[in-house]
């Protein structure tokens, strides 16, 4: 098989984009698959597994190659993969590898930055650390949300079945269903009609975090950063249209998006608000009964799908997402009336934006009181996720 100069030159230039212009490699691959609408399905394939390979792997590569060069390192790759081209000496140099794994950093195998390296050896411990580490190198499970508002498990199951793709369920979550072949492409007639949502496992237990009396008995909920809102439509599912959901966010495209996602989910108790200012959140000061906060953060537990946080990730940012945390629960929890359920959510796996954040709200906050929690780590096969459920009482402001 010949590999191809076109598409050597589309992966350089997206490393280039991703490793040295610093933009995040979903989006330029998303680019170069637009821009080339004549890529097939295998061109695409090979695109993308080499981007994130190398990205997920890029200290590594860099390691035993001595160099930052691009070309090189692609090389590297196709060759340390024993992914065999008839005429590849004709396109990228040659290299000679002698890799011994044990002469060389276990942070350089693994292929994570210094920063983040150490900040999970910090808060997680060593030997925690590197088995969460090595899970985060491993390939994200293709999960998909069955949309009981529009069918059944069983229906859907037996529907993709027939367009050849094979599903297994999990014990865990109701909803969830397992995508055997990876290669499996979205946009089908069952996607498009609101059969089902692309959603992690992990994401799916946050609704069912909540017990079900108290979602089932909620007037209002608010997900204060709704983003394009995959938890507000596992919620607005469960409660069969009932009640009202308010997705708030800063970012209206996103919120754009979730309209367009609850058409197609037939979800018809979501309402979407931009947050403009700090009035929005006044205006519905003590008015919800549960109120969801999926807070900004430093994203290391779904390093899986985002390879690109083992490179981005710094100290000095991570100090910065700590006091927006504080602040959006110091903030937002206003919406909250007494006796409602704040539910604290990130997909970090950091104590220090998890079970310090929480400690540190129910010092500042006595009349919230913790009523479960739990973290989800990627060694456990999905994404990490940390899930607190508060309540509040009576008001001492």
């Amino acid at each position: 098989m010949k590999l191809h100069k076109a598409l050597v030159n589309i992966i350089i230039e997206a490393l280039y984009k991703v490793l040295k212009e610093n933009h995040y490699s979903d989006k330029v691959l998303e680019h170069y698959f637009k821009t080339n609408p004549k890529l097939g399905k295998r061109d695409r394939k090979f695109i993308a597994e080499s981007v994130y390979t190398i990205v997920r792997y890029y200290y590594f590569f860099e390691y035993i190659t001595g160099t930052s060069d691009l070309t090189k390192i692609f090389s590297a790759y196709l060759h340390y993969n024993q992914l065999e081209f008839e005429n590849l000496q004709e396109i990228l140099p040659s290299v000679n590898l002698s890799v011994d794994l044990n002469q060389i950093p276990k942070r350089i195998q693994l292929s994570y930055n210094e920063d983040l390296w150490n900040e999970g050896i910090s808060q997680l411990g060593e030997e925690k650390w590197l088995k969460e580490a090595s899970a985060l190198n491993e390939h994200a499970k293709l999960v998909i949300r069955v949309n009981t508002l529009v069918t059944s498990k069983p229906e859907l199951q037996s529907l993709l079945q027939k367009l050849g793709i094979e599903t297994e369920e999990h014990p865990d979550v109701e909803e969830a269903l397992i995508i055997k072949d990876k290669t499996f492409v979205s946009p089908n007639e069952y996607f498009l009609k609101g059969y089902y949502e692309f959603q992690d496992l992990s994401s799916q237990r946050v609704a069912h975090f909540i017990p079900e009396d108290v979602l089932q008995n909620a007037s209002r909920i608010i997900d204060a950063c709704a983003g394009a809102g995959g938890k507000s439509l596992h919620l607005s599912a469960l409660k069969r249209n009932k009640g009202q959901i308010i997705a708030l966010d800063v970012n209206p495209k996103k919120l754009q998006e979730l309209e367009k996602r609850s058409r197609r989910n037939r979800s018809s108790n979501i309402v979407v608000k931009p947050i403009e200012s700090n009035k929005t959140i006044k205006r519905l000061k003590d008015s919800a009964d549960i109120l969801l906060l999926d807070v900004p953060c430093t994203g290391t537990g779904v390093i899986k799908r985002n390879p690109d946080t083992k490179l981005k990730f710094t100290s000095e940012n991570k100090q910065e997402i700590l006091q927006l945390q504080r602040e959006l629960l110091l903030n937002y929890s206003k919406m909250l009336k007494n006796n409602g359920y704040l539910l604290y959510v990130t997909c970090s796996i950091l104590p220090e934006e998890n079970d310090y954040q929480i400690q540190w709200f129910l010092e500042n906050k006595e009349q919230f009181q913790l009523v479960k929690k739990q973290t989800i780590y990627p060694s456990e096969g999905f994404d990490g996720f940390f899930m607190a459920l508060l309540k509040k009482g009576s008001s001492k402001d």
